[in-house]
């Protein structure tokens, strides 16, 4: 049996461990972990960086859990609230846990009847319709006077939509996932027949743009978010370059994420102001991307820049977001870190023209807690 170091996001931890797994760690893992020697021989420190899951070693498996109770994590990962009095909390199983929940909401979506789009399927006709494929039809022209084809892109109406290519594609990862139990697996594949007729499909955050802009299919979206959170816990494997397995879920794009949509939410109530997600601004040959941009009538009045991490101020930060200011115009620009309790510090630039802020917003405490710390954030922003 594989053994287990369990780990705490954020947490330092003094293990022993045999150099295989030391040059392991220090190889492909130090963007996951921190490693740091101690003055024991063969005895180190491992503190996670901002990352939840599990990935496995030559010979050990490390499992990384949250430092925030189970219902936040589901909160800050946009997942439905559990039922009331569910007091389960993941231990070393937090894929499990996912997989559960999207074979949930695949059911849930299956069950009144799947949502056809239309798509395109390459084809040859004797008749010219659809869209004509130019350079095939130039080849074929070519080596005969007269064609007797055309190859064409034909519109059809089935379920080869986004929206359900992506929990196609969900569910076969998924069932590939060996450490998932086998009943699990054999209710995911019960799960997934009338998505049978889907053709596979490269997933691409484009694909997930798409599926969550179509309006027939809104009852998709928790489906749509399990997903997303599944197949991007999954690709973190890649670059691992190794043979194990792993599934480790990024909790600051996940707070940026949760910041973005609840913003979003809270301001759509204030019709001249919106919420812009990851602007890109070029300078020179790169290209900068504030996390958040809030915009009254479409000119910027605040920045923000969400870190998942303690509340000290870095330089590094304050130059980030000073040239975020200075891209956009904006005369507020914000770091927001999560806590257990609302607070805010002001500062000004000595010109006396941009206004730089420290928020810190609740990510522990219920759903109405919660949604207060985010109106609060929203409400310092839109002052003036």
């Amino acid at each position: 049996m594989t053994p287990t170091v369990t780990l705490t996001e954020r947490r330092a931890r003094g293990v022993r461990l045999p150099r295989a797994e030391i040059d392991f760690l220090l190889a492909h893992a130090s963007h996951l972990i921190d490693v740091v020697p101690t003055f024991e021989r063969g005895r180190i420190r491992l503190t996670p960086r901002g990352f939840v899951g599990f990935l496995t070693g030559p010979s050990t498996r490390y499992v990384i859990r949250p430092k925030i109770p189970w219902p936040n994590l589901r909160l800050l990962l946009g997942l439905s609230p559990e039922a009331e009095g569910t007091t389960y909390e993941p231990g070393t199983d937090l894929l499990a846990v996912l997989a559960t929940e999207f074979v949930d909401q695949l059911e849930a979506v299956t069950r009144p009847g799947l949502v056809a789009g239309y798509s395109e399927v390459e084809t040859t006709s004797s008749f010219l319709r659809g869209k004509l494929r130019a350079a095939e039809q130039m080849r074929d022209a070519a080596a005969r006077a007269f064609p007797d084809r055309f190859y064409i892109n034909e519109p059809v109406f089935d379920l080869n939509a986004p929206w359900n290519q992506i929990p196609k594609a969900t569910a076969v990862a998924l069932l590939d996932c060996t450490e998932l139990p086998l009943t699990l697996r054999q209710r995911i594949e019960s799960a997934v027949v009338p998505l049978a007729s889907v053709l596979p499909q490269p997933v691409t955050e484009r694909t997930f743009v798409v599926a969550r802009a179509e309006p027939r299919a809104e009852s998709y979206r928790p489906l749509l978010n399990v997903s997303q959170l599944i197949l991007n816990g999954l690709a973190s494997a890649n670059p691992l370059a190794h043979a194990g397995s792993a599934f480790l879920i990024d909790l600051g794009q996940a707070f940026e994420r949760y910041l973005t949509e609840a913003l979003t939410h809270t301001l759509a109530t204030h019709h001249t102001w919106s919420v812009e997600a990851q602007p890109g601004f070029t300078l020179g040959p790169t290209t900068l991307q504030p996390d958040i941009v809030i915009r009254k009538r479409r000119v910027a009045r605040a920045v923000l820049d969400a870190k998942w991490k303690t509340t000290t101020l870095d330089a590094n930060d304050l130059h980030q977001v000073l040239a975020y200011a200075t891209l956009t115009g904006a005369k507020r620009v914000g770091l927001v870190y999560p806590g257990r309790t609302d607070a805010r510090t002001h500062f000004t630039t000595p010109d006396g023209r941009v206004r730089v802020s420290r928020y810190r917003v609740r990510v522990i405490g219920d759903a109405a807690e919660l949604t207060r710390s985010i109106t609060k954030l929203a409400r310092d922003c839109r002052l003036q």
